[in-house]
């Protein structure tokens, strides 16, 4: 029964730990461009319910939201953009459509819901307001700040 428990304890701590990919680091790094440049903005996460009941139920007059949250930016970039089978090559993947979005705006290119965008003005470029330093690092924290449901297993920075 010991011999399970233990077992049970090591499995279950290979499966909730980071992927090696996961730099805390650059993750927090870039949580804090996130909050000093694109908060304004964009609300870092909320709960997928409330969102959709927002957008679908009470076209966005309940939160007057600004533009999309970080972590439904977060779930399409990495469920629309490259290969989900290569985490590191998607990461490189993401990073250059970040990139290209933030210096070249554009509603047709991008990835979030036709019914959610709608909504939204296209946003002002970045280009001079942000270093491809801050790109990448924004683009790190928004890849791992994960899921729909305002809980991210790597955002919690007492479990790093």
């Amino acid at each position: 029964m010991k011999f399970i428990f233990i077992f049970c304890l090591v499995v279950s701590s290979v499966f909730s730990s980071p992927p090696e990919e996961f730099d805390k680091d650059q993750y927090l790094v870039g949580e804090q461009i996130f909050d000093n440049k694109c908060s304004s903005c964009h609300v870092k996460s909320m709960d997928i319910g409330l969102l959709m009941n927002n957008f679908i139920e009470h076209d966005n007059k309940v939160l007057n939201l600004l533009a999309p949250t970080g972590n439904e930016i977060s779930f399409r970039l990495k469920s629309q953009i490259g290969s989900k089978d290569d985490v590191e090559f998607q990461i490189e993947e993401v990073t250059d459509f970040v990139k290209d979005y933030l210096i070249n705006p554009d509603k047709a290119k991008t990835v979030c819901l036709e019914g959610v965008i709608k909504h939204f003005d296209t946003m002002p470029t970045m280009k001079g307001k942000v270093t491809e330093q801050e790109m990448e690092d924004v683009t790190f924290f928004l890849y791992f700040l994960e899921g729909w449901n305002g809980i991210n297993k790597y955002y919690e920075k007492d479990e790093f």
